[in-house]
């Protein structure tokens, strides 16, 4: 894969993170300096890229993060005069916000950032996402751990080796385990129609913006892979069957509904048809 640099980045462009492996250690570095909450930080990423592992087999990467390049004003948080700079915009712990290419690529969780491009760009294309990354960005907002967290159960419903739907077909069947999933689907597209601030997460974003300027990514619902994570041992409650059973069609349950941006992983942005990987960006050490 091709080695990119700074200059080799363009608006738009979305930014793929892959962290470094898990490592015991520093698990136990963050609980000892904030306790639970930094367990919960340093689970968080670590969550969504086991539970949407992919199709890669042993060439399994920790995705976990997404970002997009964007031309934003650097000063909005210090009262200063405004200063627009090439920027990775994202969705943080803090909210929405913005970083150097520099202080990017040195983070710790920071190994490679895949670069992914939009194919058959109009004439517009930079300057319509860059409107859509302003209009996000001009309002610091709050990041939604409820979406990170929802992000990891949706990845593992995603795919039918995937932990959560196993269990599901294990207990249901593969049409109820369907209608289950297809169900937390409609009920998260509904929710975010009129919540979209409310749902922030990191590749949220990046799917908001690409969607409110136009551009919205087809991303793949379900995949029939086999996975090699192993699957806990536990069951579910009982759920009212009788009631599953009236809204089940007989036949089948048709397509899965369209998936949008609020269940959007990195993963399947780095996925869409619409992208291609151009490169990678190597850590900075």
């Amino acid at each position: 894969m091709k080695e990119l640099k700074e200059s080799d980045l363009q608006i738009g462009d979305i930014l793929i993170f892959e962290d470094f492996n898990f490592e015991y250690g520093k698990l136990w570095k963050h609980f000892k300096k904030d306790g639970l909450k930094g367990i919960f930080y340093y689970l968080l990423h670590y969550l969504i890229a086991w539970f949407d592992p992919g199709k890669e087999g042993d060439q399994y990467r920790n995705i976990y993060h997404a970002a997009v390049w964007g031309n934003v004003d650097v000063n909005r948080d210090n009262n200063g005069l405004p200063s627009f700079e090439n920027c990775v915009v994202q969705a943080g712990i803090s909210g929405i916000g913005c970083a150097s290419f520099e202080d990017t690529m040195s983070h710790e969780t920071v190994m490679n950032v895949y670069v992914c491009r939009k194919k058959n760009q109009p004439e517009s294309f930079e300057q319509d996402i860059n409107n859509s990354v302003r209009n996000f960005y001009k309002e610091i907002g709050s990041y939604s751990f409820e979406t990170a967290w929802l992000l990891a159960v949706i990845c593992s419903s995603r795919y039918s080796s995937g932990t959560i739907y196993k269990i599901l077909e294990a207990k249901y069947g593969k049409r109820k385990a369907k209608f289950i999933v297809s169900s937390i689907l409609e009920l998260i597209n509904k929710y975010n129609n009129g919540h979209q601030r409310d749902m922030v997460a990191c590749s949220v974003l990046v799917a908001m913006i690409y969607k409110n300027a136009g551009y919205e990514l087809p991303v793949n619902v379900f995949e029939a892979i086999n996975s090699e994570l192993p699957a806990p041992k536990f069951d579910l409650d009982e759920l009212d069957e009788n009631e599953l059973m009236q809204a089940l069609n007989a036949e089948t349950l048709g397509d899965w509904p369209t998936l949008k941006e609020t269940v959007v992983t990195p993963r399947q942005l780095m996925e869409s048809p619409d992208v291609e990987v151009v490169g990678v960006l190597r850590h900075i050490k």
